[in-house]
């Protein structure tokens, strides 16, 4: 096996193990709000995710274009799907820090 091929397995398996773990986690804190017998609440929802977006689209199509010009930037395409997984893994670790706000009743 190459080097490249051995980095690339064991970040995967670390990137999954972190992606079921926190996938786990909010699988838990979603069957646990679901039995909630507490009332709505809505969300102030006032993440900034555009800019996180619109850099991994650009890193993406980077990786392609660059994968034409040198065959080593094929290896860039696992890496990125692996950082992805890790992120979202990480995502659901971290939780939902939004604060609530209690709906009012309607008369």
């Amino acid at each position: 096996m190459s080097e490249i091929f051995t980095v690339i397995v064991i970040l995967g398996l670390l990137g999954a193990a972190t992606f079921l773990t926190g996938f786990v986690k909010g699988v838990r804190e979603a069957i646990r709000e679901y039995r909630d017998p507490q009332p709505a609440t809505e969300w102030s929802d006032e993440g900034h995710y555009g800019a996180s977006a619109f850099f991994a689209v650009l890193a993406s199509a980077v990786v392609i274009a660059l994968a034409g010009v040198n065959p080593a930037w094929i290896y860039a395409g696992p890496v990125l799907a692996i950082v992805t997984a890790t992120g979202v893994g990480l995502a659901f670790l971290i939780g939902n820090k939004r604060q609530a706000v209690a709906v009012s009743e309607k008369s």
